[in-house]
């Protein structure tokens, strides 16, 4: 809410102290997106803007003082999914075979399709699927909910219920299915993604592939969807045809899931020329961090599994509870109102924010232009107010107001805002701290303030004959 006669003071990145180390992490400046704001996780322009962020953070302070395990995965990225900002990433964007990953955007297109009740009929094309290919046992001729079909294909990466929904969708056809799941990559901005199958098994020739940042743009994308999130979610399934046959219990495939408190999904793949992958989404309860990690062609499904949880246990810990302004810290003088007096202003008590380590945040220091005496010290004049910078959203230090501010303290604007960026949006909301008053200031009496008016007043008339003289002068010694 913007509010009429309130500066703010938009000051760029302050530093956060990384955890074990005492080593202090400020945000670069250079890591300013072009465009204004973050752009929906459902926009063209979301792995581009993961892209453009991993190439600004190869030289990054925070991964060169707290470096990222070791791992075996040949490509693998840690993305935040709270500010939509990529963490750390090695070769994150060179296409590779994905194998049953494809089945994220199998299982997108197919609810954007299908009704969750809608009856499937298993086609005859599932006999011909190889012997070692995963599936749920679901006959040629028997007719399913796509509810049930889903959950197995995400659950269990059953090829036999994914080949079903795909041919379902293209009437038919899994080439025409196909089409329909590239032309949603390109809507994504999936640019380095191409799918050759609904299921992800190779053909002949041809391989579905990916970067790790595009899959895990559309694991983000994939997930806001409640009946996908619901499935990569499950332990096990217990399926009964409409028939009455019961199947066979399918575990959930993701080795994380159940075994790493926090994971719930996302998806695995195997296939001899992808090798081991794996996308896993992390909630921590305690930090309310959320992470989406992916990697791949790790060397084995033991290294599959020790990869991520590396990666998981390493950025777990940068979202912490962190002291980002210290009680006492001063923040500029205000004008106090009919006097030349200043009243200096600080943070009333310690402010601590949610946030991660080498995050870049936002701070503004809301107070009046101006105040009234009296003042006693320690009145609440105003409020800071610290946040996490929206992705792209430029991190430059706003400096419009000029007003002395003594040992660096924030300079008071006295302009109208005009800026509404931390109430405004899908901006996080700030923390926040009293402002207070660092002295008394005495209310001036009446004949003080006339006096002081005289003064002024005989000076500025005392100024205008001088003037006046001076001008006389240089004209008459022209004339002369």
């Amino acid at each position: 809410m913007r509010v009429r006669g309130i500066a703010r003071i938009a000051l760029a990145a302050c530093a956060l102290a990384l955890p074990a180390t005492g080593v202090a992490i400020a945000a670069s400046s250079d890591e300013a997106d072009d465009a204004a704001s973050a752009a929906p996780a459902t926009s063209a322009d979301t792995t581009a803007r993961i892209e453009r962020q991993l190439a600004q953070r190869e030289d990054d302070a925070l991964t060169e003082a707290y470096p990222p395990p070791d791992v075996t995965a040949q490509g693998w990225l840690v993305y935040d999914a709270v500010t939509d900002e990529p963490v750390a990433g090695i070769d994150a964007t060179t296409p590779r075979p994905i194998a049953s990953l494809a089945k994220l955007m199998t299982a997108l297109v197919a609810v954007e399709r299908v009704q969750p009740d809608e009856e499937v009929e298993i086609p005859a094309a599932v006999n011909e699927l190889g012997g070692d290919a995963a599936r749920m046992d679901a006959r040629a001729g028997e007719t399913w909910p796509a509810r049930d079909l889903l959950r197995a294909t995400l659950a269990h990466s059953a090829n036999d219920a994914a080949l079903a929904l795909a041919l379902h969708v293209g009437d038919g056809s899994e080439e025409r299915f196909v089409e329909l799941m590239n032309e949603r990559a390109a809507e994504l901005g999936l640019d380095d993604t191409t799918f050759a199958s609904a299921t992800g098994l190779d053909a002949p020739g041809k391989s579905s592939t990916s970067t790790p940042v595009d899959l895990v743009a559309l694991a983000d994308v994939a997930l806001r969807d409640d009946a996908i999130r619901a499935a990569v979610a499950e332990d096990d399934l217990q399926l009964t045809s409409p028939a009455g046959r019961k199947l066979d219990v399918l575990p959930n495939r993701n080795p994380l899931l159940g075994t790493y408190e926090g994971v719930d999904g996302v998806k695995t793949g195997f296939t001899d020329a992808a090798g081991y992958m794996l996308v896993v989404h992390h909630v921590d309860a305690e930090t309310d961090g959320e992470l989406l990690v992916a990697t791949f062609a790790s060397s084995s499904e033991a290294t599959r599994i020790s990869d991520a949880r590396a990666l998981l246990d390493w950025a777990r810990p940068l979202r912490q509870d962190l002291l980002v302004v210290e009680g006492g810290t001063a923040l500029g003088s205000i004008p106090v109102q009919r006097s030349d007096e200043r009243v200096d202003v600080f943070a009333c008590d310690d402010l601590y924010l949610n946030a991660r380590v080498g995050q870049r945040l936002m701070q503004e220091v809301v107070v009046p232009r101006s105040v009234a005496a009296p003042i006693a010290e320690g009145d609440e004049l105003g409020e800071l107010r610290v946040r996490a910078a929206m992705p792209g959203e430029a991190d430059a230090a706003t400096d419009d107001g000029d007003a002395a501010a003594d040992d660096g303290g924030a300079a008071v604007d006295d302009a109208d805002a005009t800026s509404g960026d931390a109430d405004s949006g899908d901006a996080p909301l700030p923390a926040t701290v009293a402002i207070c008053a660092g002295e008394r200031v005495r209310a001036r009496s009446q004949r003080e303030r006339f006096l002081d008016y005289a003064t002024d007043y005989r000076a500025a008339w005392r100024q205008g004959v001088d003037e006046v003289e001076d001008s006389w002068s240089s004209l008459t010694e022209q004339a002369g």
